[in-house]
């Protein structure tokens, strides 16, 4: 992705099984995402 493009939506499923969407809570202000590849996991 170039700085300024947008992001696709992405859909995660909760820990209380709630339906997380990006693009609704874009919506009620800024979205900031972290990754960390292979957090918390062996390798």
């Amino acid at each position: 992705m170039d700085i300024g493009s947008v992001a696709p939506e992405i859909v995660l499923r909760a820990t209380d099984g709630e339906e997380f969407s990006s693009r609704d809570a874009v919506k009620r202000g800024k979205l900031v995402l972290a990754f960390f590849p292979l957090a918390f996991t062996p390798g």
